[in-house]
């Protein structure tokens, strides 16, 4: 935008948000520019000059944030740094000392997902829509009515946005003033591309003599079309940067816009700025990675409506259609669309198709030639690489508020045709993973036409072979990106059809990985092997009374259990247990890393200790934190006890006092002990857990 003061003759303005602070009055806008994931542009205008300040934050009811620009001037420009991706913020414009438009219902934005992020997405294209006429509103409330509460993540305007000559008033009264129009603004960012209706103003600022197309610097080009806007310029919402205001490009999700100007031809025929353009595109498309390509400009390369692609005097569209758009297709941009003619036309995929009707062919139109509906079993489907053009969708959408009353709409690349003096409409475009959606909305309400492109992108990885040892279970995960909602997952040797399985192979086994996307019809598969180190169950035998063994293997290591409890320094193969209980052993080969539980041993053992009876002795809690209850027979009241560890060692002694009564183990280490209580006939033990 070329920042100048304009001077402002507006006494009244009808459909804008006005508020008036002393003399302070916003005749324009609020509206909203250059939406990245991080930072937004908040532009609007007053009637005098004054500071520029916004407030916002992500709670309406607390705008707690404020951007300041201390510059007298009526034309705002505020830039709003450092926001969080995809997150709704709520915002006020006022000067340094008042706010001047602060209804957050309606003044709000939503910023861009992080690149690449493959967000659901909706998009609106309007062309040549400026001319501030009933169709001009109704198509805007068909798609209000349409999208709801939804609304749309990039609106992209398509040329001639203000009609006759794109000035500064036809921009006020035409668009950002017009009742039943306007009031999107403040929550609308729009990415807009210039038609030449835009340029005549700026062929007579920036020409001598005002002549159209004149070969002049693209760093020249200015006028209320330039004035207006704030995009882009350096790969600020992605792409690469063009340093211009004439082309840009920019990202939302995982979905690249390039914004092209057909203008930018000039009659001497020189090719400078299309030249350049050129070169843009192919840095931009270059370093592209988005899922869809998306580029729209304002002269279309086809169309049979108010324009003819194929009159002698269109020399714009020849010059798009001969030039650009191969490159595009080189590049395997999915969709093209363009404004100017006033009516809808959209085409076949096609590829190849440079020249006039004439050269046309049937074999330019893709995937034999089908329309695209999905609901009839007939989408475009595409793979998701850009080194292989496999076709472009082109639409013109001129008809936005403009029309033409007898357009012939016979071009043979043209799948579908609206046109008529009161044929108006606007496209959508819905993106969601790896399908995308294109839809005419007639000003009546209407889905007229629709086509779905489809991308092939699932990327398997390839899993690695894994080992486990025998008796061992893992999980496996299928590894891969892209791909719709619509997925299956076929793994051989199992009935499983999750994305992770649980595999416990008995032997070594190969397996097979098959990934379906039934959206699309894409099969990719892969191979792996789980191999199996052998390592039966440790089983424990006694071949000495009193000794237990566990299996012997060179590398073998030990460590033994009883009743689930560690028996501290038991890592031999042998064990002489103390006490009874229910033994296990596990054994680990150093070797290859497997370990195994042995089977459980139940060992009678009394350490020379008669039992009696243990009815009415308990423990609780058990396991015991730092106190054990002990409940007693009649005969073991008022005696003596004792605490064993498992290796044996006495580590507490006491007296008993009572049926019942708690005892201190707060400093007992964690483990498996005995409590041994001697009677009047023998003597009892019980086993129980410190944590």
């Amino acid at each position: 935008m070329k920042h100048t003061l304009l001077t402002l003759l507006f006494l009244s303005v009808s459909g804008l948000y006005v508020t008036n602070s002393f003399s302070q009055t916003v005749v324009r806008g609020p509206y909203l520019q250059s939406n990245t994931h991080e930072g937004i542009i908040v532009m609007w205008r007053t009637n005098n000059a004054t500071s520029s300040k916004v407030w916002y934050g992500t709670d309406p009811s607390n705008l707690a944030q404020t951007v300041e620009i201390n510059d007298n001037v009526t034309n705002h420009i505020v830039p709003v740094t450092g926001l969080q991706p995809y997150t709704t913020y709520y915002y006020a414009i006022g000067d340094l000392n008042n706010q001047l438009a602060s209804d957050v219902t309606v003044q709000y934005f939503k910023t861009h997902p992080l690149p690449g992020t493959p967000v659901s997405t909706r998009i609106w294209a309007t062309g040549d829509f400026g001319r501030g006429n009933a169709g001009q509103i109704e198509t805007k409330q068909a798609f209000m009515d349409y999208t709801g509460e939804r609304g749309t993540d990039v609106w992209i305007w398509l040329g001639d946005n203000a009609y006759q000559d794109g000035t500064d008033n036809e921009y006020q009264t035409k668009v950002f003033a017009l009742q039943g129009f306007s009031d999107i603004f403040t929550y609308t960012p729009f990415w807009p591309s210039p038609g030449n209706h835009d340029y005549n103003t700026v062929w007579s600022q920036s020409t001598l003599l005002g002549i159209p197309y004149t070969n002049i610097p693209l760093e020249n080009h200015q006028g209320p079309y330039f004035d207006l806007v704030e995009v882009p310029r350096f790969a600020e919402a992605g792409g690469f940067p063009s340093q211009l205001e004439v082309f840009y490009s920019f990202d939302y999700g995982d979905v690249h816009f390039l914004s092209l100007n057909s203008e930018v031809f000039d009659y001497t025929f020189s090719y400078d700025g299309i030249n350049r353009m050129k070169q843009w595109i192919e840095n931009d498309l270059q370093q592209n990675t988005r899922k869809f390509t998306i580029a729209y400009f304002h002269q279309p390369p086809y169309s049979k409506g108010s324009h003819d692609s194929d009159d002698v005097y269109e020399i714009v569209m020849k010059a798009m259609r001969e030039k650009v758009i191969p490159l595009l297709e080189q590049y395997d941009v999915d969709l093209v669309v363009c404004g100017h003619s006033h009516v809808f036309e959209r085409s076949y995929l096609l590829k190849g198709h440079f020249g006039n009707t004439s050269s046309f062919n049937p074999s330019m139109k893709m995937q034999n030639g089908v329309n695209g509906n999905f609901d009839e079993g007939t989408p475009y489907v595409k793979d998701n690489s850009q080194s292989t053009s496999e076709g472009t969708v082109y639409v013109v959408c001129g008809n936005s508020g403009s029309s033409e009353s007898s357009p012939s709409l016979d071009h043979p690349a043209m799948l579908y045709n609206d046109g008529a003096s009161d044929a108006m409409g606007s496209f959508i475009i819905d993106v969601n993973r790896n399908r995308l959606d294109g839809k005419y909305l007639k000003k009546s309400g209407e889905i007229a036409d629709q086509f779905t492109i489809l991308k092939k992108d699932v990327v398997l990885a390839d899993l690695p072979d894994l080992t486990i040892c025998e008796g061992e279970t893992i999980n496996v995960a299928a590894l891969f990106s892209g791909g719709s909602l619509d997925m299956t997952y076929a793994w051989t040797n199992t009935t499983a059809t999750d994305s992770v399985v649980s595999l416990s192979p008995l032997t070594t086994t190969q397996y097979t990985l098959t990934v379906t996307d039934h959206l699309t019809g894409q099969i990719e598969s892969t191979n792996f092997t789980i191999n199996v180190l052998p390592f039966p169950q440790p089983v424990i035998t006694e071949p000495l009374q009193g000794t237990l063994a566990a299996p012997s293997g060179v590398g073998y290591t030990y460590q033994w259990y009883i009743n689930g409890n560690a028996i501290s320094g038991a890592v031999n193969q042998y064990y002489q247990p103390l006490f009874d209980g229910t033994y296990t052993v596990m054994v680990t080969n150093t070797t290859t890393g497997c370990s195994a539980l042995s089977v459980q041993y139940a060992y009678p053992a009394n350490l020379g200790i008669t039992s009696i009876t243990d009815a009415g002795f308990s423990l609780y809690p058990n396991p015991a934190d730092d106190y054990l209850t002990i409940s007693l027979p009649e005969e073991l009241k008022d005696n003596h006890y004792k605490i064993i560890d498992v290796a044996g060692r006495e580590v507490a002694t006491g007296e008993l006092k009572g049926a019942t009564m708690t005892i201190n183990v707060k400093e007992l280490n964690p483990g498996g002990y005995y409590i041994v209580v001697k009677g009047k006939t023998g003597e009892l033990k019980r086993s129980f857990s410190k944590k």
